[in-house]
Parts: structure tokens; C-alpha cells; sequence
């Protein structure tokens, strides 16, 4: 296939997860102490996984299935992962997506724009439980997305920027960046539009983009429409149940956000009316 020039590639950044899944359990160290220098994110096998910047598909392995999310992998056990070249302040950089489901759909060779969806989260390898681990690294000649732990000593201290053994890129937010403000994150939100029933309501619209910015368990990502049909109620009411600690079936947790819940929801970014 033919491929395009550096030039030509999309340089714009987006998240690895939908924004709500971005609930980190692990960062520069594992809670034993042992060097990890990436990302994990605890998600439910088949998140979607989105390429954080445009870039070729270096290296996959997808023939590992998933374990039960209550069984735990050991050391040295394969991991399904995709290898993506990107360029990181105009030099070359790898982006590791590891513990990926098997079977996804892009290839060794394809160029992925960033935001397109490249795998889905998955359980496999050496991982406790269902998660997305997502490193950066220096340059495009990675063959294996454990290499670089080699060289790293469980004592050497996270850098802002390039390791000292000039491999590891961290944080990985350097390289994808954050999510751009949306106007959905602050203005005013009309109370009676609050119901189920609302249709065309900026807010609503403001109501589906701060569901899709809590973490709900179970919880599923909104298309921010202005229309409170029955996939925004149903986010609604976990909301109430979770982050509110109502009862079911009670009156406040029945998928309208009262006045008494709005202030929480929505914090000070809004005006309420």
C-alpha cells in the first residue's frame, strides 16, 4: 500500500479512551514499587481504544484471547498489543497499546488518523484484571512493548520529558495531549429541560457531555444529541444511584436531574436557571 509522507500525516492529538474510561490505576510505578513508566487505565473488556495521534501501525499481535476478568495473568505470559509510529516534537516516537481483545482490525502497515478507533480494551498477558496500559518510547525500532523496561532501574525517577536512558517518553499525556475544552463544559442550563421527554436542548446537550465525563460503573458513553431520551435517563439514574447514594426506584432517582441534584452535577462552571 502506499503510504504518506510524515508531512501529510495528521498531528492532531485525542484521548486513548472515551473520556469517562480515563480512570488510571497505574502511572510511572506499580503500587509494589516496581517501575511500570506508562499508563494503566481500569476499563471493562471491549472499551474502544482510539489512536492518540495520526501515525503507521508499526507491529501487532492479536492472537492472544482474553482471560475471565477474575483470572489473573503471570510474568511472561504474551500480551496482544499494537505498535504505532508517531512524531513527537518533529522526532520519531512509538506509542505501546497493550492487553488490546485479539482480532482488531488494523494491521501492520496501515496509517491511522488520531481519534479512529483501533482495537477494543481487553485481559491478556500479564494483567491482573481489565485494563488499557498505554506507554510511549523514543524512536520507531521497537520490536516488543517490554524492551525498555530493561534499562530501567526499579529507583530511576519519573522524568518530565525523555527518560535518562533516553527510551521512555513520560508521562504519555506529553504525546496525546488533553481533550480540547468543548462550549458543552460550561454556559447555562435551563432546570425544566432537565426531563425526560426534552428534545433539541443545549441543556441537555450540556447534561449528556458532563455524564460522559464521570466515571459510572457500567456506565456507557453519551452521542451528545439534546434529545433526553431513554440512553440519557439510563445514565442519569446511575448517576443518582452511585454518585448520590439514592435508593432505587425512589422518587428523586427516577432519571429527571431535580434542582437539588443540579448544583452537584453540574458544579460551578454553569449557570442554572
Amino acid at each position: 500500500m502506499s503510504l504518506p509522507a510524515w508531512s501529510d500525516v495528521d498531528r492532531s492529538m485525542a484521548l486513548p479512551l472515551p473520556k469517562k474510561n480515563l480512570n488510571r490505576t497505574a502511572g510511572w510505578l506499580y503500587r509494589s514499587g516496581n517501575i511500570h513508566a506508562g499508563f494503566d487505565y481500569g476499563v471493562d473488556i471491549g472499551t474502544p481504544v482510539f489512536a492518540v495521534r495520526g501515525g503507521r501501525i508499526l507491529r501487532t499481535v492479536d492472537n492472544i484471547p482474553n482471560m475471565a476478568p477474575g483470572k489473573a495473568g503471570k510474568s511472561g505470559d504474551p500480551p496482544n498489543f499494537i505498535l504505532q509510529a508517531v512524531r513527537y516534537r518533529n522526532k520519531p516516537a512509538t506509542v505501546v497499546y497493550l492487553h488490546v481483545s485479539p482480532h482488531f482490525s488494523v494491521k501492520e502497515g496501515d496509517e491511522v488518523r488520531a481519534g479512529e478507533q483501533i482495537a477494543l480494551s481487553g485481559h491478556n498477558g500479564h494483567s491482573t484484571g481489565p485494563h488499557l496500559h498505554i506507554s510511549v518510547l523514543e524512536g520507531h525500532d521497537h520490536l516488543a512493548p517490554f524492551d525498555y523496561l530493561r534499562s530501567l532501574a526499579n529507583d530511576t525517577k519519573a522524568p518530565n520529558g525523555l527518560a535518562s536512558n533516553g527510551i521512555t517518553i513520560y508521562p504519555p499525556s506529553l504525546v496525546y495531549g488533553r481533550a480540547q475544552p468543548s462550549r458543552l463544559a460550561t454556559g447555562s442550563v435551563v432546570m425544566a429541560d432537565l426531563v425526560f421527554g426534552t428534545m433539541d436542548s443545549d441543556s441537555v446537550r450540556r447534561l449528556q457531555h458532563r455524564l460522559n465525563g464521570i466515571h459510572l460503573e457500567g456506565g456507557a458513553e453519551l452521542p451528545v444529541t439534546g434529545n433526553y431520551l431513554d440512553r440519557t435517563r439510563a445514565e442519569v439514574i446511575k448517576w443518582q444511584l452511585q454518585k448520590r447514594h439514592l435508593q432505587p426506584g425512589s422518587a428523586n432517582a427516577d432519571g429527571n436531574v431535580h434542582p437539588k441534584q443540579a448544583k452537584a452535577l453540574f458544579g460551578s462552571r454553569f449557570t442554572l436557571v
